[in-house]
């Protein structure tokens, strides 16, 4: 339907643009305030009884959760109560997790326990009311990460009364598309784009389950989306899905792989770890980098805790469509590479070596005795056989066919591309200490502080040395999480995939140059709807 415009009087000196109102049930009001008679007009611009809701699907950690929280009682007993865990409103949030340990931190970030909270902090800046943005789930996700963006796309893509100067008829300046990296929108691509409303959603889901689970989650948020828009009498039988991080990996299993392309116009993806992403080993061995890691681990202990029962960000692991080699080992002249072959035998499943994924001994940090050791080893080893592997290898280079995507590519925001142990040579240990060990893979751990150096002794010819491996800093081009190469993976499998400078990984939707991007890439995948039934008739 071709924006309409209503007006008191066909006689106008000064025109009085009266902005919409969305009310909760998806009508539309107009308030104007009376005024002492002059030759203004009142100008009502009718927007469209057309839907195609925006679904944003935040990244790791980017969605508040409702779970158990533990107290120590002054009989040494621990209350659990049901509050929320996890709750990204501010930095301050993050800061309160600075003194929880290991144990609690099992307790309280366990997938089975733990459910998508909805009374997250809301933006201000927009026409709707606190239980419409509750409706559409901007309560569920980080409000430091994403607040603003929400209503700042919900703004831009909701500006009938603004048609002539908004967001989208700027994108037909080169002056403006040129910061961006594209080219100019067409009158036509806007001007369809204006025969639509695009109400901004957000789900928020259990990052700790596995993503398959969370796709299956994002398949029915989706449908009742669409259902309630039907209800109220609107046309909606599509959605424009954009993600942020692992988010990207939910929806590719949502459309590839349970069967939502057709409910689905077409995908923004924003600074994916499309293959995967050698941080993840990182961290759970040396801890995640503050000040993240107040909140998520600053040590292997706090780290492995949480990974090693949650699927899903064991997902955000290198798959072997990453490419092999890159767990690296150096010592003087001396490298070798993991994996050669399969990643989750040689290094997510690998036991009792020192620089293998996860330590079986701080699986359970309640469990000071070990007792339940091999117990504790056999799920996790369960959990990357039946989850991890199963769900790299369904989404392996599968996308929405009408795909945009984006990545970093910053020097200055390095990445692990490449996890490298280095020995570090001591001194005082004679003319020998420059020479390599017979095999720096087999060693008895002596010293782990769980911050990415250990000590452990290993043999050179018949000797015992005490031999130190560090992890060496993030040296690959990238947004400070995902390296370039798995960032630039879509490329040929997506209709777009830009680099981008300047932008890190949690706050990639704050920059104005990707939000550009992100609402240039919506009215793109727009021109996709003359293909259905919300088609307009020539």
């Amino acid at each position: 339907m071709p924006i309409e415009i209503l007006r008191t009087t066909t006689l106008s000196a000064r025109e009085r643009i009266i902005p919409p109102e969305i009310q909760p049930d998806g009508s539309v009001r107009y308030r104007s305030v009376m005024t002492p008679p002059d030759d203004s007009v009142a100008v009502c611009y009718l927007v469209s009884r057309r839907m195609i809701p925006v679904v944003f699907v935040p990244g790791v950690m980017g969605s508040n959760l409702l779970g158990l929280r533990p107290r120590r009682r002054f009989n040494g007993n621990i209350e659990l109560t049901k509050e929320p865990v996890w709750l990204l409103d501010s930095m301050a949030d993050a800061a309160t997790w600075i003194p929880v340990g290991a144990e609690f931190r099992k307790i309280m970030l366990d997938p089975g326990t733990t459910s998508v909270y909805g009374g997250g902090k809301l933006p201000a800046g927009t026409s709707l009311t606190e239980d419409e943005m509750r409706r559409r789930g901007w309560g569920e996700v980080a409000h430091i990460s994403y607040g603003g963006f929400l209503a700042w796309l919900e703004n831009a893509l909701n500006d009938t009364h603004d048609f002539l100067t908004g967001v989208r008829s700027q994108l037909m300046e080169p002056s403006t598309v040129q910061r961006v990296g594209v080219e100019p929108l067409t009158r036509a691509e806007v001007a369809l784009s204006y025969k639509y409303r695009y109400p901004v959603h957000a789900v928020g889901y259990n990052w700790l389950q596995s993503n398959r689970a969370s796709a299956e989650h994002l398949k029915a948020r989706v449908e009742t989306f669409m259902a309630y828009y039907r209800k109220q009498g609107f046309m909606c039988d599509r959605v424009i899905l954009v993600t942020h991080s692992m988010g990207g990996l939910v929806s590719r299993c949502y459309t590839e792989v349970l069967g939502g392309r057709d409910r689905v116009l077409g995908v923004v993806h924003g600074v994916m770890p499309a293959t995967g992403a050698p941080a993840a080993y990182k961290r759970v061995k040396a801890g995640t980098e503050k000040p993240a890691g107040w909140a998520l681990g600053c040590d292997a202990e706090e780290m492995t805790a949480v990974f090693a029962q949650s699927p899903g960000p064991l997902q955000l692991l290198p798959t072997p469509e990453y490419g092999m080699r890159w767990l690296k080992f150096r010592d003087g002249d001396k490298v070798i590479g993991l994996p050669n072959t399969d990643p989750y035998d040689e290094i997510y499943i690998k036991r009792g070596k020192w620089w293998c994924l996860c330590d079986d001994k701080l699986i359970n940090p309640a469990d000071k005795k070990k007792e339940t050791l091999e117990r504790d080893w056999k799920t996790y080893e369960s959990m990357v056989k039946d989850d991890v592997r199963p769900f790299h290898q369904a989404i392996s280079g599968r996308y929405h066919p009408n795909s945009y995507a984006f990545f970093g590519d910053d020097a200055n925001h390095k990445s692990w591309g490449e996890v490298t142990w280095q020995r570090r040579h001591q001194a005082g240990l004679g003319p020998a200490r420059g020479l390599p060990v017979d095999d720096p893979l087999e060693g008895k751990v002596v010293a782990n502080k769980g911050t990415g150096e250990i000590a452990v002794h290993t043999r050179r010819g018949e000797n015992t040395v005490r031999t130190v491996f560090q992890i060496q800093p993030a040296a690959e081009s990238g947004d400070g999480t995902v390296p370039l190469r798995s960032g630039a993976a879509p490329k040929g499998k997506t209709k777009v995939c830009l680099a981008y400078r300047g932008i890190d990984h949690e706050g990639a939707f704050k920059a104005l140059p990707i939000q550009l991007f992100t609402l240039w890439s919506i009215v793109k995948i727009t021109d996709a709807v003359k293909l259905t039934s919300m088609a307009y008739s020539k």
